[in-house]
């Protein structure tokens, strides 16, 4: 009696579709549109961004000390700046509060995940991605 009890209330609740995760691409950014597939393309009046993901500020603290080792994920590196030669006496500064301006908004060609919204009227896009080969490639300016 219990277990049916409990696929009934696990049936209701998927029945109303809570969330799904989706993957999609930017199509445009003004205005904004996300393919999701062939058939399916979200427009800004369902569309939901995460901050992170829009110009945005945030206060933030700054550290540096010369030649300190820094994990980067796929590698580890040295703090440097371009000035520093490497040779002592290294330099160490430390800013605190500082207003940092993310400029790095959504661009056309980014894949996005995105969550649907219970009811399927709104969707977050929530965050960029990358496929596995592409996970450590980042394009270097010359």
């Amino acid at each position: 009696m219990l277990d049916n009890v409990k696929r009934a209330a696990v049936a209701a609740v998927m029945a109303t579709n809570p969330v799904n995760v989706l993957y999609g691409t930017i199509e445009s950014t003004k205005p904004l549109e996300v393919r999701i597939h062939e058939k399916l393309k979200l427009t800004a009046d369902f569309l939901d961004v995460a901050e992170h993901l829009t110009r945005h500020e945030r206060i933030v603290s700054i550290h540096h000390e010369e030649m300190a080792t820094r994990n980067l994920g796929d590698r580890t590196d040295h703090d440097m700046l371009d000035s520093d030669d490497g040779e002592p006496p290294y330099t160490k500064y430390q800013h605190d509060y500082v207003k940092l301006i993310m400029q790095d908004g959504l661009k056309t060609g980014d894949k996005v995940v995105l969550l649907r919204v219970q009811g399927g009227h709104r969707f977050l896009v929530l965050d960029r991605y990358k496929r596995g080969e592409e996970v450590w490639s980042y394009p270097q300016e010359t």
